[in-house]
C-alpha cells in the first residue's frame, strides 16, 4: 500500500509537468539552461552549425535603479564573445519591436565598461519568438537589416545588432527551423528526432524523470505561492486606498455638493501618500475650496 500511494504521488506530480510547453519561458528557462540545449535552439534558428556557445544565463535579470529593469529569458554567450538574447513572447505584445529596442539597449550598456571604447561592444543577436504574426507579412519570420544604396551598390550597414522574428502563426522557409518551432508547441518528451535530440532529452527529463519532475513541481509551487503572496499584498494595498478615498469622499460631503471634477480626481488617485494628505486636509478644512486650495 506505501508502495502504491508513493507510486500515485508520483504520478499526480508528473501530470502537472506534462502540461509545461517551451512556449513557458518557466520551462524552456530550464530546458535551455543546459548549455548543449541552447546551442542547439540557435544552430537551428540562426541556421548556422558553427555557433559554439560557452556560458547560458536564463531568466537573466538587468537592474537598473533609475529607469525600468528587464528579465532576459536566455542570454547565451558565444565562444567568440559575441551575445544571443532568445525572448518567447505567448501573449500579444502591444510595442514589441520597441522591447526589443529597449532590451538590445539594456546589454549594451550592462557589458561596456566605463572608459572603454564602443568597437569593443560584441554584437548582439536578439532572436524573438512570438505567437501570432505581429509583422502581418503571414511569414514565419522576418530578420531585420540595415541596407543603403551608395554609388549604385547595396551597402550593409552593419553595427553589430542583428534581430530575428519568428512566430508559431506561419512556417518559415527552413525545414528544421519549422521542426523546432512546432516542437516549442507541444514537446512531446518522447519525440524522435536527429534535428535536436539535446533538447528532447532535456525535456524528458523535467517530464519523465523523478528528479526533474521535481524540480519543476517544486518551481511551479514556489511560484503559485508568490503570486498568491503578490496579490494578497496587492489586495491589502487597494483596500487601503479604497478605504482612504471614502473616508475623504464622506468627509467632504458633509461641507457640500463636491464638484464632479474633484470627486473624480480623488477617487483616480493610487498613492496612499497623497490620499493619507488629502484625508488630513478634509479633516481640518471649514469648505471645499480650502480643501481643494490645500490638496
Amino acid at each position: 500500500m506505501e508502495n502504491k500511494s508513493t507510486i500515485e504521488a508520483y504520478e499526480t506530480i508528473r501530470q502537472k509537468t506534462a502540461a509545461f510547453h517551451l512556449t513557458s519561458d518557466l520551462f524552456a528557462g530550464k530546458v535551455f539552461e543546459d548549455t548543449d540545449a541552447c546551442q542547439e535552439l540557435c544552430r537551428i534558428l540562426l541556421q548556422n552549425e558553427t555557433i559554439v556557445l560557452r556560458n547560458v544565463k536564463t531568466q537573466y535579470v538587468i537592474r537598473n535603479l533609475e529607469t525600468h529593469s528587464v528579465e532576459l529569458d536566455i542570454l547565451a554567450e558565444e565562444a567568440s564573445g559575441d551575445l544571443i538574447n532568445i525572448e518567447l513572447q505567448m501573449y500579444r505584445e502591444p510595442a514589441p519591436l520597441k522591447r526589443t529596442r529597449y532590451y538590445l539597449a539594456n546589454i549594451d550598456m550592462s557589458i561596456l565598461e566605463k572608459g572603454r571604447p564602443y568597437q569593443e561592444l560584441p554584437d548582439v543577436t536578439i532572436i524573438c519568438i512570438t505567437k501570432d504574426d505581429f509583422i502581418g507579412g503571414k511569414k514565419g519570420f522576418y530578420g531585420k537589416n540595415a541596407i543603403t544604396t551608395v554609388q549604385g551598390a547595396n551597402n550593409r550597414l552593419d553595427n553589430g545588432l542583428h534581430e530575428h522574428y519568428f512566430n508559431l502563426e506561419y512556417p518559415t522557409d527552413h525545414a528544421k527551423t519549422n521542426e523546432l518551432l512546432n516542437y516549442l508547441q507541444n514537446s512531446d518528451p518522447f519525440y524522435q528526432t536527429n534535428t535536436f535530440p539535446k533538447i528532447v532529452e532535456r525535456v524528458k527529463y523535467f517530464k519523465i524523470q523523478k528528479e526533474g519532475v521535481a524540480i519543476m513541481c517544486e518551481i511551479a509551487d514556489r511560484i503559485r505561492q508568490e503570486g498568491e503572496e503578490a496579490g494578497k499584498a496587492k489586495g491589502i494595498i487597494e483596500g487601503k486606498i479604497s478605504g482612504k478615498i471614502e473616508s475623504i469622499l464622506e468627509l467632504l460631503e458633509e461641507l457640500g455638493n463636491i464638484p464632479g471634477h474633484l470627486m473624480q480626481r480623488i477617487e483616480l488617485e493610487t498613492s496612499p501618500d497623497i490620499l493619507h494628505k488629502w484625508l488630513k486636509c478634509a479633516a481640518k478644512a471649514a469648505d471645499l475650496a480650502e480643501f481643494e486650495a490645500n490638496m
